[in-house]
């Protein structure tokens, strides 16, 4: 049964919840700051008297059936389209800290909405449902805020309906089966009595041909690289500032195996797409700045570089990667590009 909160539990919070541009909102104890989709971070006005800070806890705690005190000092809850984190004060210095994220079942990035604000044009449109159809495995990384997990989610769109997906998170955030209510899918939550790695293995005995995982963190990356070997199709995001730093981002979250893993990355892992985010006074800007390639051919493991700077370089996707698309019934976009010799 999903956690309902009453919007009068929320106070002055109300008009930044209803906000459907706003993604996130935070209290650190003296101020108020909101994430907004098209003005980015800003502190707005309102302040939170200590009356409510703590009635609010107070609240979210009886909700929850939790402590919050110095002895229990984190607070979490989770209901449809929020997710509320709360630090008692007894471990900080500046007071109470609550953070709420928006999680609705949206896909905010439609194909018009990324062609008007220059997120994408429409040949790197093509590609991606391409690449989706083709069943590629993708990472897409970027900076924190770039919007890594809204391009996972606009890519689901392309998943066959009958091809089973399963989604792991350890908070609900991509909402699979809300923004594709005809597919096949499963949305699965780790905790630490079922972590990513059971998630992961148990995934492959219930008829997974697609698996997401929100983000990469750490280990849990060599059982997903071990789930794209069997042909599962895997779609995750991980944090890096360029594509080309991905198999190296990924051997050091494996560990001690890392090196050992290297060409797998090459073999199994297909494609990484860089999300760029620009902040300025006008606001905040998001585009596909780079998508590169993986692969293994032979004895030698390359990168090849897509797209770059927000524009297409010239290069044709490999040959593994076109004979994927190819058994999709795809037309490859980049065909009519001149590939470099």
């Amino acid at each position: 049964m999903k956690l309902h909160i009453d919007d009068c539990y929320f106070g002055e919070l109300i008009p930044f919840i209803e906000d459907s541009l706003i993604t996130d909102i935070t209290w650190n104890g003296r101020s108020l700051w909101v994430d907004h989709l098209e003005k980015g971070r800003y502190m707005v006005k309102t302040k939170l008297d200590s009356q409510f800070v703590n009635t609010f806890a107070t609240r979210i705690g009886n909700l929850v059936n939790k402590n919050f005190n110095p002895s229990a000092p984190l607070l979490e809850a989770e209901t449809e389209e929020l997710r509320i984190s709360i630090i008692h004060e007894s471990v900080t210095s500046t007071g109470t800290s609550i953070a709420i994220r928006k999680t609705p079942a949206v896909r905010r990035l439609t194909e018009n909405g990324m062609l008007e604000s220059g997120y994408a044009d429409k040949m790197l449109l093509e590609l991606l449902e391409v690449l989706i159809r083709g069943h590629c495995s993708v990472i897409v990384t970027g900076d924190v805020g770039s919007g890594k997990t809204e391009l996972v989610k606009y890519l689901t769109k392309f998943i066959p309906e009958n091809e089973r997906a399963i989604s792991i998170e350890d908070s609900f955030e991509l909402r699979l089966a809300g923004i594709n209510p005809g597919l096949d899918c499963v949305e699965m939550k780790a905790s630490d009595s079922f972590d990513y790695t059971m998630c992961i293995k148990s995934s492959l005995r219930q008829l997974c041909k697609w698996l997401l995982l929100s983000e990469s963190r750490s280990r849990e990356v060599e059982s997903l690289l071990e789930a794209a070997s069997t042909g599962c199709v895997c779609l995750t995001t991980i944090h890096s500032d360029d594509v080309r730093k991905l198999p190296d981002r990924i051997q050091n979250m494996i560990g001690e195996r890392g090196y050992e893993k290297t060409n797998d990355i090459y073999n199994f892992f297909d494609v990484g797409i860089r999300v760029r985010v620009d902040k300025n006074s006008d606001g905040i800007h998001r585009q596909i700045d780079q998508i590169c390639t993986f692969d293994r051919e032979g004895n030698s493991n390359s990168i090849r570089m897509i797209y770059e700077d927000g524009s297409f370089t010239g290069e044709n996707l490999p040959e593994n990667i076109r004979k994927k698309t190819a058994r999709a019934g795809m037309k490859n976009p980049l065909d009519v590009l001149e590939v470099k010799s």
